[in-house]
């Protein structure tokens, strides 16, 4: 199959490099690549990541959205 991509011209430049050092076309060398890619498991983890849980009293209020991004956007935090 035939298809059209965009590759960064310094990477190009080190594929046709990589490519000419290996003895490869830039073929060969691109479905190399596209092979391992596939083949190798990937690293995302897809686990959520576990954040401590504070409890606070049943009468405590809870924080608005207002609150909260106020306090990200401030040095002092939440009071």
């Amino acid at each position: 199959m035939k298809t059209t991509i965009e590759i960064p011209e310094p990477l190009f430049r080190q594929a046709k490099a990589k490519a000419a050092m290996d003895g490869l076309t830039l073929r060969d060398l691109f479905v190399r690549g596209l092979q391992l890619a596939v083949q190798t498991p990937s690293t995302s983890t897809k686990q959520r990541a576990a954040f401590p849980l504070i409890r606070a009293a049943k009468s405590t209020p809870r924080l608005t959205d207002e609150q909260i991004y106020a306090a990200l956007n401030t040095d002092e935090g939440l009071v």
